[in-house]
């Protein structure tokens, strides 16, 4: 039997995203979220989740690639920011810059990172878990810049490359595999899967009996104010995993 986690990433994003998360919590739908410390409904997440009693389940959602960034410094190079100072998402759309950062790239994403995990551990939220948006920590760039603050601040888990995937090519599943067994090497928790809903419901026949699971969601109400996973009703999909096994531990 499988054992799942159920992340909802983008806490913080906007306060129906929170509204949307903190419902999930009350429904018993999810197992943990994780927090854009950048974005501006962030101290508005921290409050309802401490109000709601769910704060001991939020990890770090580290966001390179959408708000503004919590240092100057990042800012100052175009393949990260616009002219405006917002993050532009263009690193993420250039192959090369997914897997090589110069030097002065590689110190701005480290000090931006640095920031966010001091902003996560000043609201005192104690799950130290990480993840990202995008999933851009999984990026070899990124991660040489990242690596380093894993054992600094003492954070305990780290999520896996999406590794539940239907097709994939080689070289990508290659590059999949190598990060997520440097991950395990390390003095972190993970989990042995991780993917999307729709991931999950391609590979399920393929996992392995008594494997951890994380499926990650990304809750909000449509426009009927029906609660969702993207466009698809989330307690469909939660209907399925509760008869599979729905842990209650977290990372």
């Amino acid at each position: 039997m499988l054992k799942i986690i159920i992340n909802a990433d983008d806490l913080g994003i906007s306060e129906d995203v929170n509204n949307a998360i903190a419902e999930c919590f009350a429904e018993r739908f999810i197992t943990s979220t994780t927090l854009m410390v950048n974005m501006d409904y962030a101290d508005e997440a921290v409050e309802l989740a401490r109000r709601s009693g769910w704060h001991e389940r939020v990890g770090l959602h580290l966001n390179l690639t959408s708000g503004r960034p919590l240092t100057k410094e990042i800012a100052r190079h175009k393949c990260f920011c616009d002219r405006e100072g917002n993050f532009n998402a263009a690193f993420f759309h250039d192959m090369y810059k997914r897997m090589h950062f110069n030097k002065e790239q590689t110190m701005a994403v480290r000090a931006e990172a640095e920031a966010q995990i001091i902003r996560y551990l000043e609201y005192g939220l104690p799950d130290k878990h990480l993840d990202s948006h995008h999933y851009v920590h999984t990026d070899a760039s990124v991660w040489k810049a990242v690596e380093p603050l894993i054992e600094k601040y003492g954070l305990r888990s780290v999520r896996l490359t999406r590794n539940m995937h239907g097709r994939m090519g080689f070289a990508k599943r290659l590059y999949k595999e190598r990060f997520n067994r440097r991950l395990k090497t390390m003095p972190v928790q993970t989990t042995d899967y991780f993917g999307s809903f729709k991931d999950f419901m391609l590979c399920r026949e393929d996992l392995t009996d008594g494997s951890l699971v994380e499926i990650m969601v990304h809750p909000m109400h449509n426009e009927a104010g029906r609660l969702v996973d993207t466009d698809k009703p989330i307690e469909e999909e939660i209907d399925y995993l509760s008869r599979i096994k729905y842990v209650k531990e977290f990372y």
